[in-house]
């Protein structure tokens, strides 16, 4: 997913493998893995000439909010698992600022802060 972030364009299974330094991989072992990305609705694919090409239906910051947003809906007490999150920030004062300013910004409070 990384090269396929980077290139964001539309890549062939060809050229994951051209970037696979050192790490022997047979055709079919890429194509199954990008077929599973595709179903699990990470990657876009096309059909190109007799094959296809993929590129990220997602960017990386989307499928970190969509992780986030899966984890709380998963469990029991939401609130328990963002105050835990924003204990774990205290350890980046530059993050927590960030998500404090961004938290103050919110469209509920009728006030733009930024």
């Amino acid at each position: 997913m990384d090269f396929v972030w980077r290139r964001g364009d539309w890549v062939g299974v060809n050229d994951i493998l051209t970037v696979l330094h050192g790490q022997r991989r047979a055709y079919t072992t890429v194509m199954t893995i990008v077929t599973r990305l595709c179903d699990k609705g990470l990657l876009q694919r096309q059909r190109r000439g007799r094959g296809f090409v993929y590129r990220p239906a997602l960017s990386k910051e989307e499928l970190a909010a969509q992780s986030l947003r899966d984890v709380l809906a998963s469990t029991e007490d939401p609130q328990a698992v963002l105050a835990r999150f924003v204990e774990d920030l205290e350890a980046s004062p530059q993050l927590l600022a960030r998500l404090r300013a961004l938290a103050q910004d919110t469209p509920d409070t009728g006030k733009d802060r930024r």
